[in-house]
């Protein structure tokens, strides 16, 4: 089986070295088939064009503090055929694409949300979810144990 496209989205204002850490970060994940799509200020553009990965990236170029219209046209730039939006202060894990992008071998899974670690490195910001195409959330446990309390809650 092919592993689907995935077209991972960054937005970004007003912090250019968070993007480059971002970035670089994006840079390591270990799945076969993505790109990157940042869209960012003036500030972003100019920090990526001098990133190494720079050449590597779609670029948009967007100057209004507005994350939901932002993240939007990035999926109009995007050519996955799953979209995964990653904050520009965020560091993914080298797998992380591939845990995320695993719910959805399930057809009846529409959206899914993966773990976020909080900045003390303990605590969870967020726990994993999916969401079928009518709106029901399924919750799930972490990929690394079959611990119940691992599961977030509704």
């Amino acid at each position: 089986m092919t592993a689907p496209t995935v077209s991972v989205v960054i937005v970004s204002h007003g912090r250019p070295a968070s993007l480059g850490i971002c970035l670089t970060g994006v840079g390591q994940i270990d799945y076969p088939n993505f790109e990157i799509v940042i869209v960012a200020d003036q500030s972003g553009i100019d920090a990526v064009n001098a990133h190494a990965l720079g050449d590597q990236v779609k670029l948009v170029l967007f100057d209004e503090m507005n994350i939901s219209a932002a993240r939007n046209a990035g999926v109009a730039a995007a050519a996955g055929e799953i979209i995964a939006f990653i904050d520009d202060d965020a560091i993914p894990e080298p797998t992380w694409l591939t845990h995320l992008i695993a719910p959805f071998a399930d057809e009846s899974v529409a959206v899914a949300g993966g773990y976020v670690i909080g900045r003390n490195g303990i605590s969870f910001q967020w726990k994993a979810r999916t969401v079928s195409p009518d709106a029901h959330p399924k919750f799930r446990a972490a990929p690394w144990t079959d611990d119940p309390n691992l599961y977030c809650s509704p």
